[in-house]
């Protein structure tokens, strides 16, 4: 066909184009729409109050609309979740590049955990998600590709899991008793407890985690209004 029609053909070719371009617009309005209206559902009225009937009707998109791009509530949290964690590797990917490894990592957890802890809203998220058993799941494998991404060598499943699974837990029980909002020697613990568990020297890495503690409250400070 190309060979007999050549105009034909490419005229064809770039129609098709631009409406597979308008196609992929579309879609990513529906999802940037989506996004933010479960976010504003889940932070007025928290995550379990709110049905997925509600965030279609929000964005005035049927159910079945919905469930297409999302087919569950808890995805949608885990967007916003995603959103504040992305943001701050974002930025210590593109700005600091001496953030790397290790040091890296817990400035990220450092930034993210501050974040949410200190924004009333998305702390009672926060609350939905460690009382979730599915979203605790979820939860650690996000940070634990977090850890993976900054330390390639860490084992998929195995004490680097283990030491993921082990910082979530703590993580959660302080959070859960106030504890964690504005103590960085807590997060600090939090991250001793970690190497400990993957069976690392805690004291070798003690300067490196006050650091990166430093520079992941500073972060959070600086990108108040991320995401």
């Amino acid at each position: 066909m190309q060979e007999l029609f050549p105009h034909f053909y490419q005229k064809y070719r770039l129609n098709s184009l631009r409406l597979a371009h308008i196609i992929g617009s579309m879609v990513e309005n529906i999802k940037q729409l989506i996004a933010e209206a479960s976010r504003e559902l889940f932070n007025s009225n928290g995550y379990q109050k709110v049905t997925m009937r509600q965030i279609a009707e929000a964005c005035g998109i049927s159910v079945g609309n919905l469930t297409y791009h999302y087919p569950h509530k808890e995805d949608l949290l885990m967007l916003e979740h995603d959103g504040i964690l992305n943001a701050f590797l974002d930025d210590v990917l593109t700005n600091r590049p001496d953030l790397t490894g290790i040091k890296g990592y817990f400035t990220v957890e450092c930034a993210f955990l501050y974040r949410i802890l200190n924004d009333p809203p998305v702390a009672a998220l926060y609350s939905d998600v460690i009382n979730v058993p599915s979203l605790r799941r979820r939860y650690c494998e996000a940070h634990h590709a977090l850890y993976r991404h900054f330390c390639p060598e860490a084992d998929k499943r195995g004490a680097a899991w283990v030491s993921t699974l082990a910082m979530s837990a703590m993580e959660y029980e302080l959070a859960d008793e106030g504890i964690l909002t504005d103590a960085p020697e807590q997060m600090e613990n939090i991250f001793r407890a970690k190497l400990l568990f993957e069976g690392k020297d805690p004291e070798a890495y003690v300067n490196l985690i006050h650091e990166a503690v430093e520079a992941g409250t500073a972060l959070a400070r600086q990108l108040n209004q991320v995401y």
